[in-house]
């Protein structure tokens, strides 16, 4: 994933959650305001750090993601992004069954 999709995917979910956050991309990651202010990065892990994917760094702790959901996970834990009036997304066959 490139940083402007990175970046877009956050910003939909951010706003999904309503949390207001400008993210940028910032290096070959992103970069977004925690809701106290803290600076936050989303990084792509190095392909010697497989089977992480990204890190989510704050204050200097990283944390590691797995996968996109564990990324967008641990980033709606970050700025206490509100989840509780999402529908269920529930996977079914093309022919509904």
């Amino acid at each position: 994933m490139t940083p402007p999709e990175l970046r877009a995917l956050v910003a939909d979910s951010l706003e999904l959650w309503g949390v207001a956050a400008r993210v940028s991309i910032d290096g070959n990651g992103i970069a977004l305001p925690a809701p106290d202010g803290t600076p936050m990065r989303v990084l792509p892990a190095s392909l010697e750090e497989r089977p992480v994917r990204w890190w989510l760094d704050r204050r200097g702790r990283r944390r590691p993601c797995t996968s996109v959901l564990g990324l967008l996970r641990g980033l709606r834990n970050a700025v206490g992004g509100d989840s509780s009036d999402l529908r269920s997304l529930r996977v079914a066959s093309p022919d509904g069954g």
